[in-house]
C-alpha cells in the first residue's frame, strides 16, 4: 500500500511544509523563489480498461462489491482507509491540519470501512457507503490582497505573502459593476435513448428588488424512469426552496449557506419519500451541482460528481491558471486521489469511477458541499454532469469557453464536441459569464 505523501519541500527560513507552486511560506512569509520537491515516484503503469455502457449507481454490490464485471475488495477499501489515516496524522504533525480537523475526518473514514464491513457480514445484497467523508481540499481563507485561498490555519497568503488576520464576515452589497449571460444545453448523448440530466436557469428577486440568479445541474441515476424523476424532483424542489426564501429577505441578507444547504436537504427528503412510496423507483437519485448567484457571489452546494468549474483569462488559482474546479467529487476514486493512491491522470479512466458515495435522495438524510465563491469581471462559471467530463479535458473545456462567442453558443459547441466523441452518457451544460457592466441595472 503508498502512503500519501506531501507536496512541496520545507521552507528555508521556518522548515515547516509548503506547497510546490507556493511563492511564499503560508506560516511565516518568507519569499520563496524556487521550492525544490521531492522526486515522485513512478507510478505502475495502469491497465487500460476496456470501454464500457455504464449505470451510475451508489456502490452496489452483490456481497463482493462488483460493479461492471470489475471488483472493489474490501482490502482494498481498507487499504483506502488506512492512507487516509495516515495522510491526516501527517497533516496533523506538519500544522496543515488542526487536531479536531484530524480527528473527525479519521472518524469519518473509520465509519466508511465499518459501514461496508457490516453489511457484509449481515449478507446483504446491496452495499452501500453510507458515512460522509470529509472532503481533504479545504482553502477557505481568502487573501483581501489577491483573492486566492489558503488554509484556515495560515498566516501569511500562499500566493503573495500578505499577512491574513481573521476578520468577521462582512455582508455583500448587491451588484454595481457586474452583468450576467447564462447559456443552458442539455443532450441525451449517442448511446442513451432517455435524458435522465435536469438543469434550470431561473432569474428572481429578494424583497428589495436585489436579483438572483439560480443555476443547476442534476445527474440522474437508478434505472430510466427513476433517474429521469429523481433529478426533475430535485431541480424543481432546490429552485422552489430559493425562489420562496428569497422573497422574505434583502440584499443585507448573509445566510444563503444553510438557505442552498437546506434547499438541497429538502430535494433528498423529496426524492427519498417517493421512491419508499413506488416500488418502481426505489434505489433512484441524483447529483446536484447547484450556483446561486447574488450581487458579486455565488453560493455554490453540491453532492455526487457532476461539477462546477470556475475559468477566467486572467488566472483563477496557483495551481490551475485559468481553470479550477471548485467542487468535490463524492467518488471513491476521487477519495483515492486526495489520499495519493492515484493521479489525477489515472482517475479520469478508471473502471470504477463513477461509484458514488453521496448523492440526493438514495438515504434519508445528505450531507452536501458548500463553497462561497466571490465574482468579478472575466469570471465563467461552468455547470455540468459528468457525460462532459467523460469525453473533454479540463484544458478543453476551457479553450471552448475563451473561444466561444456566447454562453448559449459555448454550450452547444461543448455539446457538439461530447457528441463527436460518442458520447456515452447524457450531456449537461450550464454557462454564466460575468462582465463589467455600464451604470445600468442587470
Amino acid at each position: 500500500m503508498s502512503l500519501a505523501t506531501p507536496t512541496g519541500a520545507p521552507c528555508p527560513r521556518c522548515h515547516r511544509l509548503v506547497e510546490e507552486t507556493a511563492r511564499f511560506c503560508r506560516h511565516c512569509g518568507f519569499p520563496l523563489r524556487s521550492v525544490a520537491t521531492p522526486p515522485a515516484v513512478a507510478p505502475e503503469p495502469a491497465v487500460a480498461a476496456e470501454p464500457m455502457d455504464y449505470e451510475e449507481v451508489v456502490l452496489p454490490a452483490p456481497r463482493r462489491i462488483q460493479l461492471e464485471g470489475e471488483k472493489i475488495s474490501l482490502r482494498a477499501l481498507e487499504q483506502m482507509v488506512h492512507a487516509g489515516v495516515d495522510w491526516w496524522q501527517m497533516r496533523l504533525q506538519t500544522g496543515e491540519a488542526t487536531r479536531e480537523e484530524a480527528i473527525t475526518s479519521i472518524e469519518e473514514l473509520r465509519k466508511a470501512l465499518g459501514s461496508v464491513s457490516h453489511q457484509l457480514a449481515q449478507g446483504r445484497e446491496t452495499i452501500r457507503i453510507t458515512t460522509t467523508l470529509t472532503p481533504a481540499r479545504r482553502f477557505p481563507l481568502g487573501c483581501s490582497r489577491c483573492g486566492k485561498g489558503n488554509r484556515v490555519n495560515a498566516r501569511y497568503c500562499i500566493a503573495c505573502g500578505n499577512p491574513l488576520v481573521a476578520n468577521a464576515e462582512k455582508v455583500q452589497p448587491m451588484s454595481q459593476t457586474l452583468r450576467y449571460t447564462v447559456g443552458l444545453l442539455s443532450d441525451v448523448g449517442t448511446r442513451r435513448s432517455v435524458n435522465q440530466d435536469s438543469a434550470l436557469v431561473e432569474q428572481f428577486r429578494l424583497r428589495d428588488g436585489t436579483p438572483v440568479i439560480c443555476c443547476l445541474v442534476a445527474d440522474g441515476m437508478g434505472g430510466a424512469q427513476g433517474g429521469e424523476r429523481a433529478s426533475a424532483l430535485a431541480s424543481q424542489t432546490i429552485v422552489n426552496h430559493l425562489r420562496d426564501y428569497s422573497r422574505n429577505v434583502d440584499h443585507s441578507f448573509d445566510g444563503w449557506r444553510d438557505v442552498v444547504r437546506a434547499a438541497i436537504a429538502a430535494a433528498n427528503s423529496t426524492i427519498f419519500r417517493e421512491a419508499e412510496v413506488k416500488s418502481s423507483l426505489r434505489g433512484m437519485g441524483t447529483t446536484v451541482v447547484v450556483a446561486l448567484v447574488v450581487g458579486e457571489k455565488a453560493w455554490i452546494g453540491s453532492v455526487g460528481d457532476s461539477r462546477v468549474y470556475l475559468i477566467n483569462r486572467k488566472g483563477v488559482s496557483e495551481k490551475t491558471q485559468q481553470i479550477a474546479q471548485i467542487t468535490v467529487d463524492h467518488t471513491m476514486v476521487a477519495r483515492l486521489v486526495d489520499i495519493g493512491e492515484l493521479t489525477p491522470e489515472e482517475a479520469r479512466t478508471h473502471p470504477r469511477r463513477h461509484v458514488l458515495y453521496r448523492s440526493v435522495g438514495v438515504e434519508a438524510t445528505v450531507e452536501s458541499d458548500m463553497t462561497e465563491q466571490p465574482l468579478e469581471a472575466g469570471d465563467w462559471l461552468l455547470l455540468c454532469s459528468d457525460g462532459l467530463i467523460n469525453e473533454l479535458s479540463d484544458e478543453e473545456l476551457r479553450d471552448a469557453v475563451f473561444e466561444a462567442s456566447s454562453p448559449q453558443a459555448c454550450c452547444g459547441s461543448l455539446i457538439a464536441i461530447a457528441n463527436s466523441r460518442g458520447a456515452r452518457d447524457n450531456v449537461t451544460v450550464v454557462l454564466l459569464s460575468a462582465e463589467e457592466r455600464a451604470n445600468q441595472q442587470h
